[in-house]
C-alpha cells in the first residue's frame, strides 16, 4: 500500500511537468501563429518559436511512451498548417509604395496565366515526374535482386512504390514510401534483414544521386548562387560559396561510391563491432553483415542503381522548370532552375512538415525568386510541382485496396527459388485463432 502511494507521488511531478511543458509549447506556438497570420515574422516570432520548440522537446521527453507518435503527428500537422499560413500571408513588395501578402500576389498573377500553356506544360511536368518514379522503383528492384530477392517489376515493385507515395503524401519526409516498400518486400519474401539492408543502401545511394545532380548542375546554375549572395549583401562571396557547394556535392557521392564499391570493407567494420557488441545484438548484426556481403562483386548493379536514383532526383528537380513554363514565366532557364531545385529538394527532405508542404515553397522562394520572376511565381511554381507529382502518382491509392490479406505477388523468388508463403498462412491462422 505504502509502496503504491509512493509510486503515485513520484508520478505526479512528471504529469504536472508534462502539462506545464505542453501549455508553454502551445501558448508560444499560438503567439507564432498570431504573428504569422498578420505577416509579422521577425525576431519576436523567432524567439517564440524557439521557446515553443524547447517546450515541445520537454513535452516529448515527459510524454507516456504510447502517446509519443500521436504527439509528433499533432506537432507536425500544426507546424505544416502554420508554416503555410506564414508563407502565404508574408508581405512582399510590389512597388516602392505597395506591399501585399504572397497569397494576394499569387491570385493577381494566376489571372494572367494562359490556360492552354498551363495544361500543356503541367502534363509534361507530370510525365517527367512519373518517369522519375519509375526510375527510382527500378533502383529499388535492383537492390532487392542484389539481395537475392526478385518480384515482378510492374505488378509488384511499381505498384508498391505508388502505394508508398500515396501514403507518404500525408507523412513527413519519405517515411511513407520507405516504410511501405520495405514492409511489402519483407512481408512477401520473409527476408527482413535483406530487405532492410537494401532499403538502407537505397537511402545512401539516393543521397549520392541527389548530391551528384547538384554537382552536375552547379556550373550551369552559378547564377543562382550569385543571386543569393547579392541578396545577402555579400556578392563577392559567390565563388567561395560555389566552391564549397561543389566540394560537398561531389565529395559525398564519391565517398559513398567508394564505400559501396568495396562492401567487404563495410563487412569488416561490422565484424569489428560484433566483437564488442552485447550478445543480444550480435545475431542481428551478423545477419546484416551477411546481407551486405551479397553486394560484393556487383559493381555493375550498384552503378545502375546509382544512375536510377540520380535520374529520379534530376527529374524531380527539372519538374519545376516545366511548372515555371506552365505558369508563363518568361525567360525561364532550365539549368539554373534545376540546380536551385536540387538544393530545395534537399532542404525539403530535411523538413519536419507533412510532405514538405510550406518548406518546399519557402525554399523555392528564397533560392529562385529572381530566376522565376518574383516570389509569387516561385511559390506558385513549387506548389504546382508538388501537385503535378501527386497527380502523377496519387492514383497509387487505388492499388492499396488490392492489398488484401489473401493477395500474393505473381512470383517471389529468393535465391532463385519460388517461396511458398507459408509464414503468411501461419500468421493468418494465428490471427483467426486470436479472434475466435
Amino acid at each position: 500500500m505504502n509502496q503504491h502511494v509512493s509510486s503515485a507521488k513520484r508520478a505526479e511531478p512528471n504529469t504536472a511537468a508534462f502539462v506545464a511543458a505542453t501549455t508553454v509549447a502551445l501558448l508560444a506556438f499560438a503567439g507564432v501563429s498570431f504573428l504569422a497570420w498578420y505577416g509579422r515574422l521577425g525576431g519576436g516570432a523567432a524567439a517564440l518559436f524557439l521557446v515553443s520548440g524547447i517546450a515541445y522537446y520537454a513535452t516529448r521527453r515527459l510524454a507516456p511512451s504510447g502517446s509519443i507518435a500521436r504527439l509528433e503527428t499533432v506537432a507536425k500537422t500544426l507546424l505544416t498548417i502554420v508554416g503555410i499560413v506564414a508563407l502565404l500571408r508574408h508581405p512582399i513588395t510590389v512597388d516602392e509604395r505597395t506591399s501585399v501578402p504572397i497569397y494576394q500576389a499569387i491570385m493577381d498573377y494566376v489571372g494572367a496565366v494562359d490556360g492552354g500553356t498551363f495544361v500543356r506544360f503541367a502534363l509534361m511536368a507530370m510525365l517527367v515526374k512519373f518517369l522519375g518514379v519509375l526510375s527510382s522503383a527500378y533502383g529499388w528492384h535492383l537492390l532487392l535482386v542484389g539481395q537475392g530477392i526478385r518480384f515482378p517489376f510492374w505488378s509488384q515493385t511499381v505498384t508498391s512504390f505508388l502505394i508508398g507515395r500515396f501514403i507518404g503524401t500525408f507523412l513527413p519526409s519519405t517515411i511513407g514510401l520507405d516504410g511501405y516498400t520495405l514492409y511489402e518486400a519483407s512481408r512477401y519474401s520473409n527476408q527482413l534483414s535483406r530487405a532492410a539492408t537494401a532499403k538502407g543502401l537505397e537511402k545512401i545511394i539516393g543521397i549520392a544521386g541527389l548530391f551528384f545532380g547538384m554537382a552536375l548542375t552547379l556550373p550551369f546554375g552559378y547564377a543562382v548562387i550569385v543571386d543569393i549572395t547579392a541578396h545577402l549583401g555579400r556578392p563577392g562571396t559567390a565563388p567561395l560559396l560555389a566552391a564549397a557547394i561543389g566540394v560537398i556535392a561531389a565529395g559525398i557521392p564519391l565517398s559513398i561510391f567508394i564505400a559501396l564499391a568495396w562492401p567487404a570493407v563495410i563487412g569488416g567494420l561490422f565484424s569489428l563491432v560484433q566483437r564488442v557488441a552485447p550478445g543480444a545484438v550480435r545475431g542481428p548484426l551478423g545477419n546484416v553483415e551477411a546481407a551486405l556481403r551479397a553486394y560484393q562483386g556487383q559493381l555493375g548493379l550498384l552503378l545502375c542503381v546509382f544512375f536510377s536514383k540520380f535520374a529520379a532526383h534530376f527529374s524531380t528537380a527539372s519538374v519545376y522548370y516545366f511548372t515555371a513554363l506552365a505558369i508563363g514565366v518568361a525567360g525561364a532557364r532550365f539549368w539554373p532552375i534545376t540546380f536551385g531545385s536540387t538544393v530545395q529538394i534537399l532542404a525539403t527532405l530535411l523538413s519536419p512538415t507533412i510532405a514538405g508542404e510550406g518548406a518546399r515553397e519557402a525554399f523555392q522562394a528564397l533560392l529562385l525568386s529572381k530566376q522565376l520572376g518574383g516570389v509569387a511565381q516561385a511559390v506558385l511554381s513549387a506548389a504546382l510541382g508538388f501537385m503535378a507529382a501527386e497527380a502523377a502518382t496519387l492514383w497509387g491509392g487505388a492499388f492499396l485496396y488490392t492489398r488484401t490479406p489473401e493477395r500474393r505477388p505473381r512470383y517471389t523468388m529468393v535465391d532463385g527459388k519460388q517461396v511458398d508463403y507459408e509464414w503468411l498462412a501461419t500468421t493468418a491462422r494465428d490471427k483467426e485463432a486470436a479472434f475466435s
